[in-house]
């Protein structure tokens, strides 16, 4: 579980500075596209590649659709926090995204069960 929290935290950490970077690059409107495309790639990659035998049987919309929120959310989540700043400066965009890494991966756990139950596949 520890090595799953560590890569979560990494990536969350490169993608928060990877958006930031391209939004003072390039602006809104092409990062907004891209976020898009990698929510949708990584919802495909999770319901073909990580479906357990349980998640099979499960209705194939419902399945996709809580792969999608459970990638997506922090990806959009930081394309909507970079919105509210717009010249930052190097070391602020260092410690937004690992404070953010920080706090989603800490919630990581617990927004995988609300979605799971909320979309009615599993509910402890």
């Amino acid at each position: 579980m520890a090595t799953i929290l560590i890569t979560i935290f990494l990536l969350l950490f490169a993608a928060a500075e990877l958006i930031f970077r391209l939004r003072m690059r390039m602006g809104a409107t092409p990062v907004c596209f891209i976020v898009l495309f990698v929510v949708i790639l990584l919802g495909a990659y999770g319901y073909f590649f990580e479906s357990s035998p349980y998640g099979i049987v499960q209705p194939p919309i419902k399945y996709a659709l809580s792969k999608i929120i459970m990638y997506g959310s922090p990806i959009i989540l930081m394309l909507v926090a970079t919105s509210f700043f717009k010249k930052p400066s190097s070391l602020f965009i260092h410690w937004f995204a690992g404070v953010f890494s920080a706090l989603y991966t800490a919630l990581f756990p617990l927004i995988g069960i609300y979605t799971v139950c909320s979309l009615g596949i599993d509910c402890l």
